[in-house]
């Protein structure tokens, strides 16, 4: 276990080739990488725990083989991302700000529910009234 975290650390500190965009020629790493185990996975009684908490059950052992091998995979790939600091600031706007889609300003109002009732096409008393799907609506 310790070998292989002290493999991929160093592993990725070698310097790589890249182009004018300073972009790697060569992938620097795959989704299989991503998917190798960091350690064995949940217990079976982690995942019958799981099973009952959300009120899943299996047909056979081979579903529920299916199931806890899904949920390792999950588990891997999120314990992988863990293993990494990103010291980016969050995604605020899909946009560089200079360029793309105009961003506006949100102005923050408020109004009240009671408010909005007269315009509403049909209420009753203090209440908005829907058609269901149901024959008697």
């Amino acid at each position: 276990m310790l070998t292989r975290v002290l493999k991929r650390t160093f592993t990725t500190q070698e310097t790589r080739t890249v182009d004018a965009q300073c972009l790697p020629l060569k992938p620097t790493w795959s989704i299989g990488s991503l998917m190798e185990p960091v350690d064995n996975g949940i217990s079976q009684d982690q995942f019958e725990r799981l099973l009952s908490l959300s009120r899943l059950k299996c047909k056979d052992r081979d579903q529920a083989n299916g199931f806890k091998k899904d949920i390792d995979q999950l588990s891997q790939f999120t314990k992988h991302l863990q293993l990494h600091d990103f010291k980016e600031e969050p995604l605020t706007h899909i946009w560089q700000q200079e360029k793309g889609q105009l961003v506006r300003e949100d102005k923050e109002t408020h109004v009240d529910g009671r408010e909005l009732l007269k315009y509403a096409k049909k209420k009753s008393g203090n209440f908005y009234v829907v058609k269901g799907t149901m024959p008697s609506s």
